[in-house]
C-alpha cells in the first residue's frame, strides 16, 4: 500500500531538473536570476495530479506487482487527474517555445545549433506525456471501476463521468453499486422504502450502461476496516453481488419517487434554532465542505434554503464550485441532455456539458413547473455570476471554473498580441519569439489557478461594481475535502503568481507596456486580497462541515477541522449526515456504529463549544428539489451532548 506525498515526489522530480529549466528560462525570457528563480518556486500546473501520474506510471513500469489498485479522487478532479497527460504536452510546448528563439539566434549566428540539457529535458516531458497518455487509453493495461451509490443524483454523475472517460477513449470495464440495501430482516418502512427506491436506480443503472459488468456492494451496517473486514466484504462482492442485480430485468427508467421515509419523526415544524449557531446574522459567506459523498452538497442547497427563508429580506446565493457540478440534479434543474460529439483522441477530458448548467450549449424544454420549482433550467457560467436561477427564494449559480480560467486565458491573449501589433506597427518586423514566450505565460499558471478565478465570483457577488446590488449572503458549496482545502488555500499562492507575472510583465514593459492586461491583472490581485481577507474574517465567514457517522468520515472530518484551523478559517458546526432510525435488525447494527463514531466525534471537538453538532436524519430516496429539502432540513436537530 502506497499514500502518495505529491509535494516530496516533486521535489524529488524538480531536484535534478531545476538547472535546466533556469537555463531554459534565462534564454526565453528578460528575467534575471532572482526573477528566475521566483517564477521556479511556484507550482507547475496541476503539480498534485501530475505527480501522481507520474509515480503511478513508475510503479506499473517498475515495481514487481502484477496488478495496481489506484485509489483516486471523487469525479471532477480525477478528471482533471487524467488529463495531466495533455497538460504536460503543453508544458513541453511552452518551453520548447522558450528555447525556440535561442536556437534561431544560434544557427544564424553561429551556423548550427547544438542540443543540450535542455533539449533532452524537454524530450523527456515530451516523452513522458505521450507514455502516461498511452498507458490510459490502452485497454489491455489500464481500466477503470466506477463506484456510486444507489442514488439518482450519484446516477446522474455517473452518466457524466463515464461519457467523459468514454469520450477520451478509457475503458470503463465495471460499474459497481455501493451500500446496497439487505435483504429484509424483519419489518421496517425505513428498509423498504429505501430497497424499492434502490431497485429502481439499479435497474437505471443497468440501462445506462449496457454491456458492462454490473455488482452490488452491500450496506454492512458497519463500515469495513482492517483487512481481515476488507477480506469478508470483497468476498460478499464477488458472490453476492451479481444474484443481487440479477432479478432486476433490463433496461427501464427511473420510477416514480417512493413516499419518503424519514429517520427522525416530530410532531411540530423544527424552528431552526441551531441555523443562528451556523450562520449568525451578519454572516456574508458560509463555505460547505466535506468528504466526497457524505451529502455536502444537499446539506449546502438546505442551509441556503432555511437562511432564505430566515430572512425573506436577504439576497441569498447558492454557489457552487465542485467541477462534478451535482447541484443542479439535487435542486432537481434541468433534464435528458444528448451525447456530445466524440473528442479526438488524448484531447483534455472534462465533464460533458449539461444543458442544467449555467451556459451549456444544448438548450431543453421547459420543465413543468411545480409548487417549488418555477421551471427554470440552470445555466454554467464562466467569470460572472450573471444570470442565476432562482429556486424557492434563492438564486442558484454553478461555476464552471475551466471556462472562467478559459476565458481569462482567452483575454490575455488577446491582450498579448495586442500589445505586440502595436509594436510592430505598420512595419513587417515581428517580435514573434518574444510574442509567444508571453503569451505561454499563462500555461505556466499554479495548480487550481483556474478554480480560484472561479471563486472570485464571491467577491462579485458580495461586492459588486457600482450600480449592481449585493448579495447578503453566499452559500459555497466546495469540491470535497482535499481540493476544498486547496481551493481554501490557493487565494495565497494565487496572489503570488500574479504578482510574479506582472513582475515578468514589467521587465517587457520598456518594450511592449502593460496594457490592459495589466490592469487586469492588477484588479485580479485585488479581489484575491479582498478574498483572502473574507476567509480569514470569522464575523463575515464561517465554515460549516458535513460528515457521517462513520470512522473513516469522522477521521477526514478532523482533519479537516485542523486544517481549516490552520487556515484561520472560522468552523462553526459539524453536519453529522445520514443518521439510520433504530427499526430493523440490521437498522439498529448501523445506528449502534453511527453511535460510537458520534461519540468519538464529540471528543474531537475540543473545546466543546467550539462548534454546534447538527444531527441530520437520513431518508429513503434522499432529498431531492428544494421541497423534500425543506421537509428534510425540518428534521436537523442540535446535538445537546
Amino acid at each position: 500500500m502506497v499514500e502518495l506525498d505529491a509535494d516530496g515526489a516533486f521535489r524529488r522530480w524538480m531536484g535534478p531538473r531545476r538547472q535546466a529549466l533556469r537555463t531554459i528560462v534565462a534564454r526565453g525570457t528578460y528575467l534575471d536570476d532572482d526573477d528566475i528563480d521566483r517564477f521556479l518556486a511556484l507550482s507547475l500546473p496541476g503539480v498534485n495530479e501530475l505527480i501522481g501520474l507520474v509515480e503511478l506510471e513508475r510503479l506499473v513500469a517498475r515495481a514487481p506487482w502484477n496488478d495496481v489498485v489506484v485509489d483516486t479522487a471523487p469525479t471532477g478532479h480525477t478528471l482533471r487527474l487524467l488529463a495531466m497527460p495533455q497538460i504536460l504536452g503543453r508544458i513541453a510546448g511552452v518551453l520548447d517555445g522558450m528555447l525556440a528563439k535561442h536556437r534561431f539566434l544560434a544557427e544564424s549566428l553561429g551556423g548550427e545549433y547544438r542540443a543540450d540539457p535542455t533539449d533532452a529535458l524537454i524530450t523527456e516531458i515530451e516523452r513522458e506525456s505521450a507514455e502516461l497518455g498511452a498507458l490510459l487509453r490502452d485497454s489491455k493495461r489500464c481500466a477503470f471501476s466506477w463506484v456510486l451509490l444507489p442514488e439518482v443524483a450519484a446516477l446522474e454523475e455517473a452518466r457524466d463521468g463515464v461519457r467523459a472517460l468514454e469520450d477520451a477513449s478509457m475503458t470503463v470495464a465495471e460499474i459497481i453499486v455501493n451500500r446496497v440495501a439487505p435483504p429484509a430482516s424483519g419489518r421496517c418502512d425505513f428498509c423498504s422504502v429505501r430497497r424499492r427506491s434502490e431497485a429502481g436506480v439499479i435497474a437505471a443503472t443497468r440501462a445506462a450502461f449496457p454491456g458492462r459488468s454490473l455488482v452490488a456492494a452491500p450496506d454492512l451496517g458497519a463500515e469495513p476496516r482492517g483487512v481481515p473486514a476488507l477480506r469478508r466484504f470483497a468476498r460478499t462482492i464477488k458472490l453476492g453481488g451479481p444474484l443481487r442485480l440479477r432479478h432486476l430485468g433490463g433496461p427501464v427508467p427511473l420510477p416514480p419517487r417512493p413516499p419518503s421515509s424519514r429517520g427522525v419523526r416530530q410532531t411540530q415544524k423544527n424552528d431552526h434554532g441551531w441555523l443562528e449557531a451556523l450562520a449568525p446574522r451578519g454572516l456574508r459567506l458560509l463555505v460547505v465542505a466535506g468528504k466526497g459523498g457524505v451529502g455536502k452538497t444537499s446539506c449546502a442547497a438546505a442551509l441556503a434554503l432555511a437562511l432564505a427563508e430566515r430572512d425573506h429580506d436577504q439576497r441569498v446565493l447558492l454557489l457552487s464550485v465542485d467541477p462534478a457540478h451535482s447541484l443542479a440534479d439535487i435542486l432537481e434543474l434541468g433534464g435528458p441532455v444528448p451525447l456530445p460529439p466524440r473528442s479526438q483522441l488524448g484531447g483534455p477530458l472534462r465533464l460533458p456539458p449539461k444543458a442544467h448548467h449555467l451556459g451549456g450549449p444544448v438548450p431543453l424544454p421547459p420543465k413543468p413547473p411545480s409548487p417549488r420549482d418555477d421551471g427554470t433550467t440552470a445555466r454554467t457560467v464562466g467569470t460572472s455570476i450573471a444570470n442565476p436561477v432562482r429556486v424557492d427564494g434563492i438564486d442558484v449559480v454553478e461555476l464552471d471554473a475551466q471556462a472562467a480560467f478559459a476565458q481569462r486565458r482567452a483575454r490575455y491573449r488577446d491582450a498579448v498580441d495586442e500589445l505586440f501589433d502595436g509594436l510592430r506597427g505598420g512595419s513587417s518586423f515581428d517580435a514573434t519569439f518574444d510574442r509567444t514566450v508571453v503569451q505561454d505565460l499563462v500555461d505556466l499558471a499554479p495548480s487550481g489557478l483556474d478554480e480560484v478565478f472561479g471563486i472570485v465570483g464571491v467577491i462579485e457577488a458580495l461586492f459588486p461594481a457600482a450600480g449592481a446590488a449585493a448579495y447578503d449572503v453566499v452559500v459555497l458549496d466546495t469540491a470535497p475535502t482535499g481540493h476544498a482545502l486547496r481551493l481554501l488555500e490557493m487565494p495565497a499562492s494565487a496572489l503570488e503568481w500574479v504578482h510574479a507575472l506582472l513582475a515578468i510583465l514589467l521587465k517587457y514593459r520598456k518594450v511592449i507596456g502593460l496594457g490592459e492586461f495589466g490592469a487586469d491583472l492588477v484588479e485580479i490581485a485585488r479581489d484575491l486580497r479582498r478574498l483572502k481577507a473574507l476567509l480569514g474574517e470569522p464575523r463575515q465567514t464561517r465554515a460549516v462541515l458535513v460528515t457521517r457517522a462513520a470512522e473513516m468520515p469522522r477521521l477526514e472530518t478532523a482533519r479537516l477541522l485542523a486544517a481549516l484551523t490552520r487556515l484561520h478559517v472560522s468552523v462553526s458546526g459539524i453536519v453529522v449526515n445520514a443518521l439510520t432510525p433504530p427499526g430493523c435488525p440490521h437498522c439498529r447494527r448501523a445506528a449502534t456504529a453511527e453511535s460510537r463514531a458520534l461519540d468519538a466525534l464529540r471528543q474531537a471537538r475540543q473545546p466543546p463549544k467550539r462548534c454546534a453538532i447538527i444531527l441530520a436524519p437520513a431518508e429513503a430516496p434522499p432529498p431531492r428539489g428544494a421541497a423534500a429539502l425543506s421537509r428534510w432540513r425540518d428534521q436537523w436537530i442540535p446535538d445537546r451532548r
